[in-house]
């Protein structure tokens, strides 16, 4: 006998409405409708896709960890949610799987271990220093957060000035949003959000073009597409991982910041807690700089507003997941954003303490980079952007939200403010010691 959790009826063929009305809600409001899910039917639920089709959908730690460390060769990524992406992103390291995945790993490995990593700091510190800020005039952080972001990760991984490319990265990157949230209709119908897409995949296909044939002309450097360039990947191959980095790169740890200066915004005592750790220092962070409260700050704002929200996974062959069957075919998605906030692993699990991250190893189910064998490549580049902007920043600035702002998490390839995040800076009193 077939062994699966509780869920939702199964999906019938004479009742279309109900399975247009349940897309219509997931759509609209991922978290809330998961959520609610998870309150009828407990932390894993099983979807009866219809057609043989089946869905696991889970918040358990021990699912995350089965899936993700112990069993990660019977999970794949590809051939469910992640095929979204691959229009786009093509076979990069985010949507590749098997020998393919393995084999650029292992080649872009070395551009990501920690000293090649420290060898960024300084740049990362320089741009952060020039970020456009006015004392009292509001902005939109958000926006401001990925600029920044996306020049770090050009300098360093690209050694290029994006400045000029930045309406083409961000178009591409707004395709890809729509083509997650976009209803699934069949592929051969037009529509304006495909035909967007093709013109954004065109236009930063020919940016990645120029960027390797400049590269080629004015010789090879130590930074990433040098490397890919040096291991004589097919042009396509060099493509798909250069267009990953590009927008998963950044947008990631730019929706990371955003949500970071909004909480601290709201909690006047872990900010000033912030500021006294970062105006103890003689001067500007370096990559050797340890800052714990500042990582915890990070580290917490990745708990409550983890980018990477939900992980969707596909069974290779039969195999169980926990305690049910979980056939080949089958999807699983993992969902972070309701792992994160589960009362038996976090106490106050709402509230935004970072010195829950100041005591010994975070918990298994916390997985803001994934876990295991595929683990974001770019996580420890990630903490140190984090850490580094953040105190770079906070030595000059404090951002103060809008009187009764109310600031929603819009779930799309990744989990930004929704409406962008408007915010007023205020220039500190003191400048920051070591500093002109």
């Amino acid at each position: 006998m077939t062994h699966r959790p509780p869920g939702p009826p199964a999906r019938r063929w004479y009742a279309p409405h109900r399975a247009v009305r349940d897309l219509t809600r997931l759509l609209r409001d991922p978290i809330g409708y998961v959520g609610h899910r998870f309150q009828e039917h407990g932390s894993t639920y099983h979807v009866d896709e219809g057609g043989g089709g089946h869905l696991y959908v889970s918040r358990d730690p021990a699912l995350i960890r089965q899936v993700l460390v112990e069993q990660p060769t019977a999970w794949r990524k590809r051939g469910g949610a992640n095929d979204q992406l691959v229009p786009i992103l093509g076979e990069g390291l985010l949507t590749a799987d098997g020998a393919a995945w393995k084999e650029a790993r292992r080649k872009l490995q070395p551009g990501f271990r920690a000293k090649a990593i420290a060898s960024y700091g300084q740049r990362m510190v320089d741009c952060a220093q020039g970020v456009p800020w006015h004392d009292g005039e509001s902005t939109d952080v958000s926006a401001d957060m990925m600029a920044l972001t996306l020049d770090i990760v050009c300098r360093c991984l690209f050694a290029h000035d994006i400045e000029a490319d930045q309406q083409v990265v961000q178009a591409t990157m707004q395709a890809l949003n729509e083509a997650v949230s976009a209803p699934p209709l069949p592929g051969w119908l037009p529509t304006p959000w495909r035909r967007q897409r093709r013109q954004a995949v065109a236009a930063i296909d020919t940016l990645i073009e120029g960027l390797v044939a400049h590269r080629v002309q004015q010789g090879l450097g130590d930074d990433l597409l040098s490397m890919l360039v040096a291991a004589e990947l097919p042009p396509r191959a060099v493509r798909d991982q250069l267009v990953t980095f590009f927008l998963a790169g950044h947008e990631t740890t730019s929706h990371a910041l955003s949500w970071a200066w909004w909480l601290l915004s709201r909690h006047p005592e872990v900010e000033a807690r912030l500021h006294a750790e970062v105006d103890a220092l003689p001067g500007d962070p370096d990559a050797s700089t340890a800052l714990p409260y500042t990582d915890a700050v990070a580290m917490e704002a990745l708990r409550l507003f983890p980018p990477a929200y939900a992980l969707p996974r596909v069974a290779v062959e039969d195999t169980t997941l926990g305690a049910f069957d979980a056939p080949a075919g089958t999807q699983v998605v993992l969902w972070v954003w309701h792992a994160h906030r589960d009362p038996d692993v976090f106490d106050d699990p709402e509230a935004f303490r970072p010195e829950r991250f100041l005591a010994g190893k975070p918990p298994q189910s916390f997985v803001p980079f994934g876990a295991g064998t595929r683990m974001c490549i770019g996580a420890g580049f990630a903490r140190l952007e984090l850490r580094l902007i953040l105190a770079t920043l906070a030595r000059r600035w404090r951002l103060a939200s809008e009187p009764g702002q109310v600031v929603e998490p819009i779930a799309r390839v990744t989990l930004a403010p929704k409406g962008g995040l408007p915010m007023t800076p205020r220039r500190r009193q003191a400048e920051p010691p070591g500093n002109p």
